[in-house]
């Protein structure tokens, strides 16, 4: 056992030396110590379970534990426990116990439940283990009673049950265990390690030499990791649920124009600062557009009508090209007017001086299209119609007011040459 001892010790040491020398994002646990096991306690399920008398402890470094990170929530690890014990259920002393098993982690330290960051990290456990414990071939052999119901020979636990009849315990099982730990982080890479678990043999069917195993020591986590496994570790970088690049401390740039997306007012638009055309200056990563200056404006005549229906402009909301109620109200009014007559009509669209003069056409269009199709859906045949859009061009009411640029948000349908 001092052999043994002195081996743990080096173990740990050398990886705690490691620890520490690593980021505080790990991917790697170990932990090492004492551990104790109560076997009454499993013949009631925990009754007892708090009384010392009912423990064997072992010499000190006699438990370890490594762990690798699977995600957030979920973790892989190898347990082994060794030393010698007592089962004080069975009154065997100093046998020489060893428990080593794989096992399951579920961490509520997972930014779910509690922060990823926090102090306290409590996990459950689930583990499949190979157990080793000399019974020496112990076979329970039935009870023998006298006439009066006492027991002439036999194997009974320490408290008077007779053991199963005709059971036969070897040496070496398959055991499942089960329980809680938590881990305490005084430091970001070290800690104290608590666990509790149960740990039973399906073998045999009953209880005598399940047990309960408590753990404590000293914890350890080192290594590295990358969430978002763009290449750079979560320590380094500044945007790490995130794929990005070195240059930007691994954040993004979507659009490719140089410019990260924390700077970039429009990320999904490419337009690198400095660069600039005829039409806009890059800004922020966003397009600004210039004003145009024209020498010598070009007059547009709108061709006069013969004939303009007698009804009220049609009006939109603001950017917008769907009919308000009033609208659409208007546009059955011009229906039953078209179609109580003959000849062809245009459909023009207008728009208020508000955003660039490119953008208008196309809303003023659009608010043309908008009311064909409503005249349309009316009965009106769409071949005597003609949609044009003249953007903020001939305002009907003054733009510098609310009123006014709602009153140029409009369509007026007139009669065609």
């Amino acid at each position: 056992m001092k052999k043994i001892s002195i081996l743990f010790t080096l173990f740990l040491f050398l990886l705690s030396t490691d620890s520490f020398a690593q980021n505080t994002l790990k991917k790697w646990y170990i932990s090492g110590g004492v551990h104790a096991v109560n076997h009454p306690s499993a013949r009631g399920f925990g009754e007892g379970l708090f009384e010392g008398d009912n423990w064997s402890f072992v010499p000190p470094l006699s438990q370890i534990s490594v762990a690798r990170t699977l995600n957030r929530s979920f973790a892989v690890d190898l347990q082994a426990s060794i030393g010698e014990i007592d089962n004080q259920r069975l009154m065997i002393d100093n046998e020489f116990m060893v428990l080593v098993g794989m096992g399951l982690r579920y961490r509520f330290a997972n930014g779910y439940i509690l922060k990823e960051t926090s102090w306290f990290d409590p996990y459950l456990r689930f583990g499949a283990n190979y157990h080793r414990m000399p019974y020496r071939g112990l076979e329970f052999a039935p009870a023998v009673y006298d006439g009066d119901g006492n027991m002439i020979s036999g194997i009974v636990d320490n408290d008077g049950d007779v053991l199963e009849n005709g059971a036969i315990v070897e040496n070496d099982h398959f055991a499942l265990s089960g329980g809680l730990g938590m881990n305490f982080w005084i430091w970001p890479k070290v800690g104290l390690n608590l666990e509790a678990q149960y740990v039973a043999v399906p073998a045999v069917k009953s209880d005598y030499i399940d047990f309960f195993q408590a753990k404590a020591g000293i914890a350890f986590r080192f290594g590295k990791n990358d969430r978002d496994k763009d290449g750079i570790v979560d320590e380094e970088d500044e945007c790490p649920d995130v794929p990005g690049l070195k240059e930007y401390n691994g954040c993004p740039d979507t659009d490719g124009d140089k410019i990260e997306d924390r700077q970039d007012e429009c990320p999904l638009e490419p337009c690198p600062n400095g660069e600039s055309t005829d039409e806009y200056d890059c800004v922020n990563g966003c397009k600004v557009m210039k004003e145009k200056v024209e020498e010598e404006p070009v007059e547009i005549v709108q061709p006069e009508p013969i004939k303009e229906i007698s009804f009220e402009d049609v009006l939109f909301e603001f950017d917008s090209y769907t009919l308000t109620t009033d609208g659409a109200v208007k546009v059955k009014e011009a229906a039953t007017i078209i179609n109580s007559q003959e000849g062809n009509y245009f459909v023009d669209g207008f728009a208020d001086s508000t955003g660039a003069e490119s953008y208008n056409m196309n809303l003023s269009k659009n608010r043309a299209q908008a009311v064909k199709d409503a005249l349309v859906k009316e009965g009106v045949d769409g071949n005597r119609l003609e949609v044009r859009g003249f953007g903020e061009q001939y305002p009907k009411c003054p733009n510098e007011t609310p009123e006014g640029r709602a009153c140029n948000r409009r369509v007026v349908v007139l009669e065609r040459y």
